[in-house]
């Protein structure tokens, strides 16, 4: 008696595994930095992602980032010609002292996220401003040059 298995379960089967192969996150290591690759993209451990919104007006590109708790001199913004990084660490400390008893506890985390800009932009005249925890970047657009040039076909 020979057994024969389905063709399509087999399919389904290697389906579900690669699935579930997408659903992971894999994480690697660069220096002291611990990137972690998944279905919402590269993220700092012990960091999450922000909520932010853009806007492009005629002249400028403005970029909202949510920041809740977070000190004005605990961000970091770097601005590149198509995408602005935001990132934000909070700094906690808590201190006990209690008849011998002496407890010190230190945590680290924060906010990380690149952003994607959808016109080409002038990094070196950013501004930033950050209010009750809400982080605005304007940034003026590159003019784009509506000059063609005629080539000649030879």
């Amino acid at each position: 008696m020979v057994w024969r298995r389905d063709p399509f379960e087999e399919m389904h089967r290697l389906i579900d595994r690669m699935e579930r192969l997408f659903e992971e996150d894999w994480d690697f290591e660069f220096g002291p930095a611990r990137i972690r690759f998944g279905w919402r993209g590269p993220a700092l451990e012990g960091f999450r992602e922000p909520l932010a919104d853009v806007f492009e007006t005629e002249n400028e590109v403005i970029v909202t980032v949510e920041l809740p708790g977070v000190k004005k001199e605990d961000i970091e913004v770097n601005v590149t010609e198509n995408a602005v990084e935001v990132k934000a660490k909070i700094k906690e400390e808590y201190k006990e002292e209690k008849e011998g008893i002496y407890r010190m506890e230190r945590s680290y985390r924060g906010f990380y996220r690149v952003i994607p800009l959808p016109a080409e932009v002038k990094p070196e005249e950013a501004k930033a401003t950050y209010k009750n925890g809400v982080l605005e970047i304007r940034i003026p657009k590159a003019k784009e040059s509506t000059k063609g040039t005629r080539v000649k076909v030879e």
